[in-house]
């Protein structure tokens, strides 16, 4: 048995799968308990959860057909489990880590310790930011490993022997080069990189002049071409894509229209992004999660990166122990510039197609994933740079890049673990302060700078699967994003109907909720616009638009809705926040004698607030009880010198609300003892 171990231990393959295996998982596992859903994620999950898995097939009809199906299918397996989806995607890039681990294999394979640690490169590039957004994002990179399996069987197909077997590996080739085009169809470029590959590794075989490579090339290539005309002619002109991004019809005008632009463009644009994907993803993103990373965030990260550092120098160790010469110096000239120049065409055939859709990297936008198809092109690049160095600067390299990868990695999904933490906290404080809300408000929720929503979805989303979680046609609850345009249709309380893909939604601005969530250490500040209450570095956007916040939109009666476990995880616990919530409600229906109760446990609790402006509906109630000493004393020390958070709520109160007498509001004490003193 131990004799055994100690085999497969020595065994290469394994130690190079396990290491490929183990820093998968150490990038971008150890986080998935901390993640959760994002932005597209939300109409996915609502029409699932309201109109069935059937329902996501036609949501993709008007751009990605195909898309929809296997999203379906996804769906059905992995239904609204929020760990589901990120151990799903996780298998995704470690699958597609191991399919190029096996392209390197079959093309070069006497550089075993060379391809191992490409593939390590492969697994960290800092270019791909979007894995923890990882229920949109599987799609992605489930068509990505399609792509790298099928050029990966049609080179495992040259090596084998048996027709029968070579018929089977061709085959899934060609399905799964119908897959991951039906899926994305900007990953085409794909196609330039199987003929190099195939082209390289005849040519690896022995087969040297020009025609006769051509014609080899053109015996092994054929079903291929085939497989992408089909799929072209069907995109072309079968189907009508209704999305511009995606319908081929207006791109061509485009082109027609301004071709010398367009041809500009193209051609710049291309060269811009092989720059982006091959150099500067490995340094512009890493500097901006760096600088602006808090202590405790990168002392974290850099603990994973030394982690992911420390693995590979073992395996270099095991390496050099066991099976010789590392590097074989000898051959590696020759093998540098066969990487470099592929690396270069690679690429340039993965971005081409992007850029020719209109499309570009963007290094800054960690939510896009045009950073994703090029990786294997950029690896075999940044290989071909780093085996042209001296042996001991190569190593210092190469474990910089691991290192500066993995801290990017991992600085970047800590940001969506803040940004999950926002979302989930600020739904849950929303049931604790309103048990229901009644059908066609519109929801509006504002998020500090840095994490903003970004589509109506996400509001709707989320507030319809807690709120309205049985089946629906469309939301009952709606949303929208808060931005200087939509402010105006709230001032002029336009009612507005649109779909998102095939959701209608129809949204009434007159009956506004708005939700703000203005600092790191605030609650969820649900706006009252009869006396609306700001945070201090409130942003003025909110504060013009608060006066339209209707609290009547709020149900304060009846059982409150409870988030989805599935979604939302467990409670979180009764801190401030949830006091803070709850004296809010007592505040909507005036039960004066629950705020006083609540400020007595807080202050056994010794509970303090992040932002200051969380005590007025605790002072309101102490002033209304008669407990004017107490609320005195509370002015003095929680808002004496705080202008900006007084002003507005003294200019407000300027004007008596005019609550009604059973509401008992001392509006008169309150003015005084707020502003005068």
């Amino acid at each position: 048995m131990k004799q055994a171990f100690q085999k497969i231990f020595k065994s290469e393959i394994f130690l190079s799968t396990l290491l490929i295996f183990l820093v998968t998982v150490i990038t971008h596992g150890l986080s998935i308990p901390s993640l959760g859903y994002y932005h597209d994620d939300w109409y996915l999950l609502w029409s699932g959860a309201a109109r069935g898995a059937e329902s996501i097939i036609p949501l993709f009809s008007t751009d990605r057909p195909f898309m929809g199906v296997l999203y379906s299918y996804s769906y059905r397996l992995l239904g609204d489990t929020l760990l589901n989806w990120h151990l799903f995607a996780l298998l995704w890039r470690f699958l597609g880590g191991l399919a190029f681990f096996w392209i390197l294999r079959l093309i070069w394979p006497k550089q075993k310790y060379i391809t191992a640690l490409m593939a390590v490169l492969f697994i960290v590039y800092p270019g791909f930011l979007s894995q923890p957004n990882a229920n949109t994002k599987q799609n992605h990179l489930v068509g990505f490993a399609s792509a790298l399996f099928s050029i990966a069987l049609m080179l495992q197909a040259l090596k084998i022997r048996s027709a029968g077997w070579k018929t089977v590996c061709v085959t899934l080739s060609a399905l799964l080069t119908a897959n991951y085009l039906f899926i994305y169809e900007y990953m085409i470029g794909f196609e330039g990189t199987r003929l190099a590959l195939l082209g390289y590794a005849l040519f690896q075989d022995g087969i040297r002049g020009w025609l006769s490579l051509a014609k080899e090339m053109l015996k092994r290539w054929w079903p291929y071409p085939l497989v992408t005309a089909g799929f072209l002619y069907w995109r072309i002109f079968v189907f009508d894509s209704s999305r511009n991004a995606t319908n081929v019809s207006r791109l061509a005008e485009d082109y027609l229209g301004n071709l010398r632009y367009m041809s500009i463009r193209l051609t710049l644009e291309t060269f811009k992004d092989f720059l982006n994907t091959t150099i500067f993803a490995w340094f512009v993103k890493p500097y901006h999660t760096v600088s602006s990373a808090e202590y405790s965030e990168l002392g974290k990260a850099f603990f994973i990166a030394l982690g992911v550092v420390l693995l590979v120098w073992l395996f270099s160790f095991l390496a050099q122990k066991y099976f010789g010469d590392r590097y074989q110096e000898e051959s590696l000239p020759n093998l540098s510039r066969d990487l470099l120049l592929l690396g270069m065409f690679v690429t340039i055939c993965a971005v081409f197609p992007v850029v020719l859709s209109g499309r570009s990297v963007e290094l800054n936008d960690a939510y896009k994933s045009y950073g994703l198809h090029p990786i294997s092109g950029v690896v075999l690049f940044v290989a071909g740079i780093l085996l042209s160095l001296q042996p001991r600067l190569r190593q210092i390299t190469l474990f910089a890049l691991l290192f500066i990868s993995v801290t990017t990695q991992s600085l970047n999904t800590q940001r969506w673990e803040k940004f999950w933490q926002y979302e989930r906290e600020t739904w849950w404080q929303l049931t604790w302060r309103a048990p229901d809300i009644q059908d066609d408000t519109l929801v509006m929720a504002y998020f500090r700078d840095g994490y903003r929503l970004q589509q109506d979805y996400e509001i709707w989303g989320p507030v319809n699967l807690i709120y309205r979680p049985g089946p629906a046609e469309a939301p009952a609850i709606q949303a929208e994003v808060l931005t200087i345009e939509t402010a105006y249709d709230i001032m002029r309380k336009e009612v507005r109907s649109n779909f998102v893909r095939d959701i209608p939604l129809n949204r009434n601005f007159n009956n506004l909720l708005l939700i703000s969530l203005p600092t790191d250490n605030s609650c969820a500040h649900i706006i009252d616009g009869t006396l609306p209450v700001y945070a201090e570095n409130e942003e003025l956007l909110v504060q013009q638009i608060g006066a339209y916040s209707r609290i009547d939109r709020i149900i304060p009666t009846g059982e409150a809705a409870l988030p989805p476990a599935a979604i939302f995880g467990a409670e979180p616990g009764h801190g401030w926040c949830y006091y803070y919530q709850k004296a809010s409600l007592a505040r909507q229906v005036g039960d004066w004698e629950q705020i006083g109760r609540l400020y007595d446990d807080l202050s056994v609790e010794n509970l303090k607030p992040g932002d200051q402006s969380e005590w007025i509906p605790f002072f309101e109630g102490l002033v209304n009880l008669g407990r004017e000493d107490e609320a005195r004393k509370m002015v003095k020390q929680e808002f004496k010198g705080r202008e900006r958070l007084r002003y507005p709520l003294c200019r407000s109160l300027a004007i008596d609300p005019v609550y009604p007498p059973d509401y008992g509001y001392n509006y008169e004490k309150i003015r005084q003892i707020l502003c005068d003193s």
